[in-house]
C-alpha cells in the first residue's frame, strides 16, 4: 500500500511540474525535489546511527573470563 501512494505521488508530482514548467516556473520543482531529497537523506543518516547505537560495544580492556592460548616451542 505504501508503494501506492508513493507511485501516486509521483505522478501528481510529475504533473504539477509539467503545469509549472508550462508557466515558467520551472525552478520551482527542482527546489521542492531537492528539500525532498535533502529529508530522506537525513531520515537514512538518523536511521543508521540509531542503528549503530542499538549496538554493543565490546569493552576490550576488560580481562577475558576464558582460558588464554598457550605457546607452545
Amino acid at each position: 500500500m505504501k508503494r501506492v501512494v508513493q507511485y501516486t505521488a509521483m505522478i501528481i508530482v510529475a504533473i504539477f511540474s509539467y503545469w509549472l514548467y508550462l508557466k515558467q516556473f520551472g525552478a520551482v520543482p527542482f527546489l521542492l525535489i531537492s528539500f525532498f531529497f535533502f529529508y530522506k537523506s537525513y531520515e537514512e543518516y538518523s536511521g543508521r546511527s540509531k542503528k549503530r547505537n542499538r549496538t554493543p560495544q565490546i569493552d576490550h580492556s576488560a580481562p577475558s573470563a576464558g582460558k588464554k592460548a598457550e605457546i607452545i616451542t
